[in-house]
């Protein structure tokens, strides 16, 4: 198969390296789009890649391409390479843009899958979301499953879920991170080398996360065992519950979703 990229900032470099680390491809069947040539040049280089003066051009002898641009310009650059889609899958990473409109800026040609990968996908340890629009066909869904699968994990949901996956996966790991920023200064206030503190709090949120995926056990349940009556952690855990932390948590989901929900295209004929 061979790849394109249009738009390939952060998140869509992370998928190129992600790919490439896996096996999956390599370097000369990826081909990157960027708002200039001399960006799209600087980001081949560094990944490995090949580089495209312009949409049209690399999405030329793909069979696959990424749509890694900013929402307010999706449509734009669907529209203006619509003509050259014909017969193409077109996955697309953008928060809040629908599939439908995807398809009709597209002008019905490519058949569309939208997903939300997080960034570790750069790491293979990524999570994808997939939400096939009905122009894709089962072989589309197994491709793209296959694809994200190579760079962490893919699930496939309901395109109507997918604000509120964009809230929980895509953001959810920069939330994670404001935790694991203050649970480090925490241990720096305590008299801990911030490179140690940051070690430690890492590490933290790590063994959360094996806990949960690896146990089978609810949140809940394993915070039980983990918490002594008196002890340490309860006492860290009253603060957190007494300061409304689970509430601010949510909020920031709502937030997200709502955010995803504004980013949305208008049809486009209105």
């Amino acid at each position: 198969m061979n790849y394109a990229v249009l738009g390939a900032g952060k998140m869509g470099s992370a998928l190129i390296r992600g790919m490439l680390a896996s096996g999956l491809t390599t370097g000369d069947r990826v081909i990157v789009s960027s708002s200039t040539p001399e960006s799209a040049e600087q980001t081949a280089s560094s990944l490995g890649v090949k580089s495209a003066g312009s949409n049209a051009e690399a999405i030329r002898d793909a069979e696959i391409i990424f749509l890694c641009v900013k929402p307010r310009q999706a449509t734009a650059v669907l529209s203006s390479i619509a003509s050259e889609l014909e017969g193409k899958l077109l996955i697309s990473i953008i928060a809040g843009i629908r599939s439908e409109d995807l398809f009709q800026a597209a002008n019905r040609k490519a058949r569309v899958i939208r997903s939300m990968p997080n960034t570790a996908v750069r790491l293979r340890k990524g999570v994808t979301a997939l939400a096939p629009h009905p122009s894709s066909t089962e072989a589309d869904l197994k491709m793209a499953t296959a694809i994200f699968s190579s760079v962490g994990s893919a699930l496939v949901v309901r395109e109507s879920d997918l604000d509120t996956v964009t809230a929980v996966s895509g953001s959810g790991p920069a939330f994670a991170l404001l935790m694991l920023e203050a649970m480090a200064q925490g241990g720096i206030d305590g008299g801990l080398e911030p490179e140690l503190a940051k070690t430690l709090a890492a590490g933290a949120l790590a063994a959360a996360a094996a806990l949960v995926n690896e146990t089978g056990q609810t949140p809940l349940a394993l915070r039980a065992e983990i918490t002594s009556p008196a002890g340490t952690t309860a006492a860290g855990l009253e603060v957190l519950e007494n300061e409304g932390f689970p509430g601010i948590v949510r909020a920031s989901i709502r937030a997200a979703r709502n955010r995803s929900i504004e980013l949305s295209s208008p049809p486009i004929n209105s």
